[in-house]
């Protein structure tokens, strides 16, 4: 187990493989790092990867404001690539961990040369940060003891009816670590924390490049929510007949796609 320390928390990471580029690796709300297995399988032969648990989540500190967890998940992250990891590299990020990586390309590390954006929702505009509010407020709403049955039977929407057991399984194992509530009070914050850290005020760099990938079944399916209203010269890829966690289940399409962009192609 490898701890990075910053202002008092403990933000736990895994690294396999030594290339001399970094694929970092960071999990979307209720995920840990080991998500990322097949992408470790897959890349750690040319590259060193490394994957994070988010404060909150898997082995990372649990005493964290939910609100303001997205940028201090960043700032973590930032240290460690900076002060640990010090190698150029490319940051991957699924759902809830565009958050975070807006905020990453805000502290503009030199050494970040590509972000990819994996089914991660925009928050640019007002109308998605009401709907995404409204959302967690509903799940905030549930008793105690139906919530856990309610957040398994929410990632089985996302995951969607083609998923196997074991893709479902290495899914749904990461919620045993987190506190659910906790979860959903970091969602249904999203208007205070806009009024922190906008992500409309994210920068777009020409040196940095941005790959968008997105499912038919899941931000794909409304375009408001997607990344490419921003990062309008991204590369952007749409994930046809596919769900939300397509990293897992789609996972050699993704691989292959994702390569491509590592390697300029």
């Amino acid at each position: 187990m490898s701890i990075h320390d910053i202002n008092n928390l403990k933000l736990h990471y895994e690294i396999a493989g030594k290339g001399e580029t970094s694929l970092l690796f960071v999990h979307g709300l209720g995920g840990d790092g080991r998500v990322w297995k097949y992408q470790v399988e897959h890349f750690s032969e040319r590259y060193q990867v490394v994957t994070v648990d988010l404060f909150g989540h898997g082995e990372s500190s649990k005493e964290v404001d939910p609100v303001h967890v997205p940028r201090r998940d960043a700032e973590a992250i930032d240290s460690l690539m900076r002060n640990e990891i010090r190698k150029q590299y490319f940051v991957i990020g699924h759902s809830f961990a565009g958050l975070v990586l807006a905020e990453m390309i805000k502290m503009g590390d030199p050494n970040m040369k590509g972000v990819v954006l994996a089914d991660c929702t925009y928050q640019g505009y007002a109308e998605i940060i009401r709907a995404r509010t409204v959302f967690g407020r509903s799940m905030l709403a549930i008793a105690d003891h139906y919530l856990r049955a309610e957040t398994e039977k929410w990632y089985r929407e996302l995951m969607g009816p083609s998923v196997s057991r074991e893709d479902s399984e290495l899914i749904l194992s990461s919620l045993q670590y987190c506190n659910l509530r906790w979860l959903f009070q970091s969602v249904a914050a999203c208007p205070e924390y806009d009024a922190f850290y906008p992500q409309r005020e994210t920068p777009v760099r020409e040196a940095l490049s941005v790959f968008i990938m997105e499912a038919d079944n899941g931000i794909g399916a409304d375009m408001r929510k997607s990344w490419i209203n921003h990062f309008k010269r991204a590369r952007y890829h749409l994930f046809e007949q596919a769900y939300h966690f397509f990293p897992v289940v789609n996972r050699k399409k993704f691989n292959a796609l994702l390569e491509e962009f590592v390697e300029g192609k």
